[in-house]
């Protein structure tokens, strides 16, 4: 009879069995342990499994393509046998010492929320925004900065419509960190193959791994990515008296969360990045829209869209939620909400020191 045979089924065929149920009891204390860890885990930070499995998807593709890239910019790291490199580096503990995995994460819950919207939940922004109005697809005068955009937008999507994060959206301290891990990951495997090749061989293999590394690096440009092309788009508007409250609706309806981003960003003068963060958040995005001074009716509209896009289903409903952030809305004052936005600039490290000092910021 055909089928799977255990690994020494020919030589010992019970030791196989033994080996087999020993490997299955060590699996089953470990789903114990993960089991009571995510039990433990409060609601609000659990991950649904369409977005752990997009997020997962993610860093394997990054992975791979920064593997290919330096195959490519290397001969002796493509020597290297052919091996699972995504499977590897997160093996080896990889995953947890870099911040690819809260980008991947971040990507995959900003695919999910613009989702959300474009089925249907936008729409309901454009009916309630007094004037709502998307960006022009063409661009008008602002026509090579729309075009960029929209360029660096389909770069963040595979054919099936899937999540992508190219590596010029990374940070460049991530995107640092990632390169030499992914180069540590192929020089480990080339040097199991290279054996006792002669002396010098491993570090003339380390040199050329840091040499493919800073040419693969250096070729990146960051001006490609979604949050430079989206700010020179919003500065451009800003410049043309565009970047008006019912542009920022518009925006939001159709589910472009990175360009609103953008626009957000230079209205309150902050970074993109941080603006880009506040949206993940109904309470955080509420503040951002009071601190652009955005007018109430326009803000209602956006911010009962937000609470329900981002619902995952745990703690009040989101209308009720959405209710509860206007009323916050109409209390706070536009100055004051600035300044608070605008500590979102402040270094974090900083921010982190000031807190463990008992100054709440």
């Amino acid at each position: 009879m055909s089928g799977r045979r255990f690994p020494d089924e020919e030589s010992d065929s019970g030791g196989a069995l033994l080996g087999a149920a020993a490997a299955a009891d060590r699996l089953a204390d470990a789903r114990r342990a993960a089991a009571a860890h995510e039990l433990a885990r409060p609601l609000a930070l659990a991950i649904d499994d369409e977005t752990r499995a997009r997020a997962g998807l993610i860093v394997e593709h990054l992975i791979q393509s920064i593997e290919a890239l330096l195959r490519g910019a290397e001969p002796l790291l493509d020597a290297a046998p052919g091996f699972d490199c995504a499977a590897r580096f997160v093996g080896a503990g990889l995953l947890q010492r870099s911040g690819l995995a809260a980008a991947a994460l971040a990507r995959a819950e900003e695919h999910r929320l613009a989702a959300a919207l474009v089925r249907g939940y936008g729409l309901a922004v454009e009916e309630e925004a007094p004037g709502a109005r998307r960006l022009d697809p063409i661009g008008g005068t602002l026509a090579a900065e729309s075009f960029a955009v929209r360029a660096a937008e389909a770069t963040r999507l595979d054919r099936s419509g899937d999540p992508l994060l190219p590596l010029h959206d990374l940070s460049a301290e991530d995107r640092h960190a990632l390169f030499w891990q992914v180069a540590a990951c192929l020089a480990d495997a080339a040097l199991a193959t290279l054996g006792a090749a002669g002396p010098g061989s491993e570090e003339t293999l380390h040199r050329a791994a840091e040499g493919a590394v800073a040419r693969t690096l250096a070729a990146i440009d960051e001006a490609d990515g979604i949050g430079a092309a989206a700010m020179r788009l919003a500065h451009g508007l800003r410049a043309a008296d565009q970047l008006d409250d019912a542009l920022l609706a518009g925006t939001l309806a159709a589910g472009r969360i990175a360009t609103l981003a953008a626009l957000l960003a230079v209205r309150a003068g902050i970074g993109f990045d941080e603006a880009h963060a506040m949206l993940a958040m109904p309470a955080r995005a509420a503040l951002l829209l009071r601190g652009c001074d955005v007018a109430r009716p326009v803000a209602a509209a956006m911010i009962l869209a937000l609470a329900i896009a981002l619902d995952r289903g745990v703690g009040p409903d989101p209308a009720e939620r959405a209710a509860l952030l206007l009323q916050g809305f109409d209390r706070l004052g536009p100055d004051q909400a600035r300044a608070a936005v605008r500590r979102a600039r402040l270094e974090p490290l900083y921010r982190a020191g000031l807190a463990a000092l008992g100054r709440a910021l």
